[in-house]
């Protein structure tokens, strides 16, 4: 299996699967995130953080199989290998993920659970249920590596999680995204609660 869809397996899925030769393999649980090289926070919680130091692992561990067996040679019969070359973007592709993680590793910021009255606020880690268009619905506000929309987990950096930090029960936010919902905090808690 080549590097390119080794990356490829772990952008699609947060399980284990077998592959189309029909082993088992590990897939990674970082999922269409866009990275950067700047320096930025990363706010994780600890067990994000754990994921995020375990596929870290596996992936310089995948690395350092590639690179123990017979490399490619880089020419063949006076022309480029194209084995070579595969091999090559490949460990570009390799090296360009850890690199990522090692980003992310030096720049996370674990979420704490605020003090006394801050937790009558809304902060990163925060359990908000909000009252939309006379339903329930409940999110956990957390950054954006562990954002998940569809289980409830939205980002600090969202409209919706952007707008929701710092206020209060009660609160009233109006957001606009294609049209505008009010959302009206009905409770606030933090997983110690």
């Amino acid at each position: 299996m080549t590097v390119a869809r080794f990356i490829e397996l772990s952008n699609a899925s947060r399980s284990r699967g077998i592959n189309e030769s029909g082993q088992t393999e590990a897939r990674f649980f970082i999922k269409n995130t866009t990275m950067t090289t700047t320096l930025n926070k990363f706010y994780v919680t600890e067990e994000g953080l754990e994921k995020i130091r375990a596929e870290y692992e596996k992936l310089r561990s995948f690395k350092r199989q590639k690179t123990m067996g017979e490399t490619p040679n880089l020419l063949h019969s006076e022309e480029a290998n194209p084995e070579y070359l595969a091999f090559q973007e490949d460990m570009g592709l390799l090296d360009a993920r850890i690199a990522e993680y090692e980003n992310i590793l030096q720049n996370a910021e674990l979420i704490s659970m605020p003090k006394g009255k801050e937790r009558q606020r809304v902060w990163l880690g925060a359990r908000v249920t909000v009252e939309v268009d006379g339903q329930s619905d409940e999110f956990e506000i957390v950054g954006t590596l562990e954002a998940n929309p569809s289980v409830g987990r939205i980002s600090n950096e969202s409209p919706v999680g952007s707008a929701l930090l710092g206020r209060k029960i009660g609160d009233a936010v109006e957001i606009s995204s294609p049209t505008t919902t009010m959302y009206r905090i009905r409770k606030i808690r933090y997983v110690a609660d």
